[in-house]
């Protein structure tokens, strides 16, 4: 197994050692975790310019049957046909100017987006675990980072708040 893995491992242990101590379920911590990370990171995240911020979303907004975005290596290319919020996310996230946006497969290409961008700031619409893994991965490489989590959780045709999106893809400080 290797290095990543085993912290993963290491990690997700951690989170079930603490869920059960605490008398909460993962999901519970998940969320609670992201609702104090985005407290902590707003003030960084507001004042990083949207040329220099990255936004993470996840391939289950896709509604399976009418989605026509091409499956490429670790993302999916939008289409931007109109049958999720995939596309209004990417119309106002080039309307802002964002360095780039992703639509990912799975978190496990976040490290290796970041390796590659390298953004002042991030942006992620996720899930309570894939959100509370994805922030602690930002932290630890030093990168504020803000996560909306989706109104229904799974694997296909998951729904998510375009307003609460859209107004954390804008949340700016001089």
């Amino acid at each position: 197994m290797g290095d990543k893995a085993e912290k993963l491992n290491r990690f997700l242990e951690t989170l079930k050692q603490e869920s059960k101590q605490e008398g909460v379920s993962m999901p519970e911590l998940c969320k609670a975790i992201v609702s104090r990370k985005n407290t902590e990171n707003a003030a960084a995240f507001s004042k990083a310019p949207y040329a220099q911020r990255l936004l993470f979303m996840p391939q289950c907004l896709r509604v399976l049957g009418k989605c026509r975005a091409e499956e490429r290596a670790y993302e999916y290319l939008c289409a931007r046909c109109g049958a999720c919020a995939a596309g209004a996310i990417y119309a106002k996230a080039a309307a802002l100017g964002y360095g780039a946006v992703k639509m990912l497969k799975g978190g496990s290409a976040v490290a290796r987006l970041l390796d590659e961008y390298t953004p002042r700031a991030v942006l992620g619409v996720a899930c309570a675990f894939e959100g509370a893994i994805g922030m602690l991965e930002c932290e630890r490489r030093g990168l504020p980072v803000q996560c909306v989590l989706l109104q229904r959780d799974g694997c296909a045709e998951t729904l998510v708040d375009l307003t609460e999106v859209f107004e954390t893809m804008e949340f700016i400080q001089p």
